[in-house]
């Protein structure tokens, strides 16, 4: 039976050595969690696609979250910030102050974009987006002024929970998101008062305020708990300088993800490309997203090098494990099945999904080994070389899909190519970096 606040048990601080059943019990839910919220978007496309005008509003309703995830990219850190930083109730104190700060800044940043003339300058403007699709999607988007509030406010506090070991409570926290959401949904489509795109834009954000509520009401108990400090007392510029390359990096990565569809549209058979990256890069993501949770194990388990070579070898086999079963279902049976008979994929785009999703098989893995090198680095306060890895992600990616375009590669292998090599670009930079931290611990 679940409760509302979570027992008491040892934090990974006092824990007497990791081993690989304890290290699942922490690593598990997170992985759910964030499985669940990769899943949350293809509900909220097939509602949208059960109403009115599905077509202008599944566009308006892409363009929202799109612009919404570039605006709160800057609040993407605090989550590993949190889980790094979190280890008194004078770091707590601090880091709520620098949450509200970044997530008031982001917010003021939103506003200006949802509802004023700038809107029309980025939409319609930057963006290219046509005036049917940029009117539908401006309301959607108005509707989503508590998304970066309440997911900064998240992020924050699940920060303590998992530092304590209480992952579990973070993917009841994504259970109710999940759960908000749908319902939202279900309602909207029962009784079809609102378009598409803005039903979706409420839905997610009541799901992310409910998910906040659960977070703060378990959370609370934990950091009640922290001792008063035990380390040399933080700064706040010294959490900004920690936390500034983490910030620049996932600006820079939801920045990037433009140009992959952009080298897609002046390759090769464009048309058909343009339509199946979407779906080989979704799957892609899915199974991917236990290897996303990997970063914040690292930096709440970490204290030593024994801790760190054990989960070293976690991370290595489970990542081992998600690309040799990701394998396995690209190259049977399974993933064809899957595209005709649940997707229901035109057979025009069937044979360029699945070999989108074969060049990117290593994905799975390079993902595991990007957020353990990142959270070694994170746990050691050495945050500079995540900036520049992502510097090589970009510089190699964008020389990838010039490559291909100028190849004549047809989209799917440009994007596909270009994605696995910019991965591999800030593996290569991360490894080197987190072997001088590694060579530090103690």
């Amino acid at each position: 039976m679940l409760t509302t606040q979570p027992q008491a048990r040892p934090t990974p601080q006092t824990v007497p050595g990791w081993t690989p059943g304890a290290l699942v019990a922490l690593w598990l839910p997170l992985a759910l969690s964030w499985t669940m919220m990769i899943v949350a978007q293809p509900i909220a496309a097939i509602a949208i696609s059960r109403l009115p005008d599905p077509e202008v509003q599944l566009a308006a309703y892409g363009v929202t979250f799109d612009l919404a995830f570039l605006l709160e990219s800057p609040i993407i850190m605090l989550l590993s910030v949190s889980v790094a930083l979190t280890r008194d109730q004078a770091a707590f104190r601090l880091l709520r102050r620098v949450t509200a700060w970044v997530a008031g800044g982001a917010t003021a940043i939103f506003l200006v974009v949802a509802f004023t003339p700038v809107y029309d300058l980025v939409v319609r403007g930057a963006m290219g987006v046509p005036a049917t699709v940029a009117a539908e999607a401006r309301p959607a988007l108005q509707l989503l002024l508590p998304w970066i509030g309440a997911i900064a406010w998240r992020r924050f506090l699940q920060g303590p929970l998992i530092a304590a070991g209480h992952t579990r409570v973070v993917t009841f926290g994504t259970m109710f998101r999940l759960a908000t959401l749908t319902v939202v949904l279900g309602a909207g489509v029962a009784f079809p008062v609102l378009p598409g795109a803005m039903l979706g834009a409420l839905a997610l954000s009541a799901s992310v305020v409910v998910e906040s509520i659960a977070n703060t009401r378990w959370a609370l108990p934990i950091v009640r708990r922290l001792p008063p400090a035990t380390e040399a007392p933080l700064s706040i510029g010294g959490v900004f300088r920690f936390s500034a390359p983490l910030m620049a990096t996932d600006v820079m990565r939801t920045i990037v993800r433009p140009a992959v569809t952009a080298g897609v549209a002046r390759a090769a058979l464009a048309p058909v490309s343009l339509a199946a990256w979407p779906v080989a890069a979704s799957l892609i993501t899915l199974v991917s997203a236990p290897a996303m949770s990997f970063q914040e194990v690292t930096v709440a388990v970490i204290e030593g090098r024994d801790s760190y070579r054990r989960v070293r070898r976690f991370i290595g086999a489970v990542g081992a494990i998600l690309a040799a079963l990701t394998a396995l279902a690209v190259w049977s049976p399974l993933l064809r099945a899957y595209l005709v008979a649940v997707v229901d994929l035109p057979a025009a785009l069937l044979d360029l999904v699945i070999e989108g999703v074969r060049i990117m098989l290593p994905l799975p893995l390079l993902m595991a080994l990007r957020n353990l090198f990142r959270g070694v680095l994170i746990r050691r306060r050495f945050t500079v070389p995540i900036q520049l890895a992502m510097v090589a992600n970009a510089a190699v990616l964008f020389a990838a899909l010039a490559v291909g375009v100028r190849a004549q590669w047809t989209g799917i292998v440009v994007a596909a190519t270009a994605s696995v090599a910019a991965q591999v670009a800030e593996v290569v930079v991360l490894s080197v970096f987190a072997r001088v931290a590694h060579r530090e611990l103690t």
